[in-house]
């Protein structure tokens, strides 16, 4: 798996007004895409175990964004905003709008882990996921960068991208952030769990949500990392007022 994995990488595009021309002024808060992107259909499973079609979605606003269930620190920040988001649409959520959450991580994200992930923050839209095969053209056209890397400078057992002590002695047992339980552990520390089997690769990707308007176009890009809510919010009602 590890050389299917790592020889996955696909180019980072990010989407900002600057590169797709100045004819138009913006519209949105977030990133215009413009001209817009037909977003292709495509079949995935959520984490039910049913089948999931796009096209099913075609007259309400769709917001996509895309993550795994391991990363420690976007993904979840990007998971508890949609919620909020959710709750703030009010009657609008479900009839006319429309989240998704599709993985980058499908050597590790089946049903039953996207159904955990899904289940444990109380999160009630779909949890897409698929083969490699299935899932790579709906990355491209969503033009989501990606590359998956086993690294472990100290041969921990714990991939660099998980590892926040990447300097741990040689050998040593260490705790779930790879930091060692003898040498790297504060003095109230009482962490006893070893190293983590399932942390031996990290996924690296574009971060950014998508909104795709009602005739199935990509119009919005916000980066993950800059999300303002309200604003995104202010987007995705625009497109539905339209």
């Amino acid at each position: 798996m590890k050389n299917k994995i790592i020889g996955i990488i696909f180019s980072i595009i990010l989407i900002t007004p600057g590169c797709l021309g100045t004819e138009e002024s913006d519209v949105f808060y977030g990133d215009d895409i413009n001209p817009p992107i037909p977003a292709q259909d495509f079949i995935l499973t959520d984490q039910n175990g049913e089948y999931y079609q796009l096209s099913q979605l075609e007259g309400k606003v769709i917001v996509i964004t895309f993550l795994f269930t391991r990363c420690p620190d976007v993904c979840p920040i990007v998971s508890a905003n949609l919620d909020f988001i959710s709750e703030q649409l009010g009657d609008v959520y479900g009839d006319e709008v429309v989240i998704l959450t599709i993985t980058v991580d499908p050597w590790t994200d089946n049903t039953t882990v996207m159904n955990e992930y899904s289940d444990a923050r109380s999160l009630d839209w779909p949890h897409l996921t698929g083969s490699v095969e299935e899932l790579e053209p709906v990355w491209k056209n969503f033009e989501v960068g990606l590359q998956t890397y086993d690294s472990d400078i100290d041969n921990d057992g714990v991939a660099d991208g998980f590892d926040v002590c990447p300097d741990t002695p040689e050998g040593e047992d260490v705790d779930g952030d790879g930091c060692g339980l003898n040498t790297q552990q504060s003095e109230q520390s009482d962490v006893q769990v070893k190293h983590h089997p399932l942390l031996t690769y990290w996924v690296d990707h574009t971060t950014g949500t998508i909104i795709v308007d009602k005739e199935m176009n990509q119009r919005v890009w916000w980066e993950d990392t800059l999300w303002n809510p309200d604003l995104v919010m202010e987007d995705i009602l625009l497109l539905v007022n339209e």
